[in-house]
């Protein structure tokens, strides 16, 4: 058995790579939609994403929800 620690510990390492790699490369999330008012007012509402630290960002009203300007998760019902 100590004879196959250095292969399993090259099999991990060779694994975190891999995972990283496809972390990193994954596709990101889309860019917020356009408001459909130009003139709509901006809200400003928490966001509770990790990527928007839970902080108050700006939203836009959409036919989908209130879209994040931070992260472009969509909040709340339709506007």
């Amino acid at each position: 058995m100590n004879a196959m620690l250095p292969y399993l510990g090259a099999l991990l390492l060779a694994a975190v790579v891999v995972i990283t790699w496809a972390a990193r490369l994954w596709p990101a999330r889309p860019a917020p939609v356009a408001s459909v008012r130009p003139d709509a007012p901006e809200m400003w509402l928490a966001c509770h994403t990790t990527r928007c630290a839970h902080m108050t960002m700006r939203h836009d009203p959409t036919p989908a929800g209130l879209v994040c300007r931070g992260c472009g998760a969509v909040n709340g019902g339709a506007a």
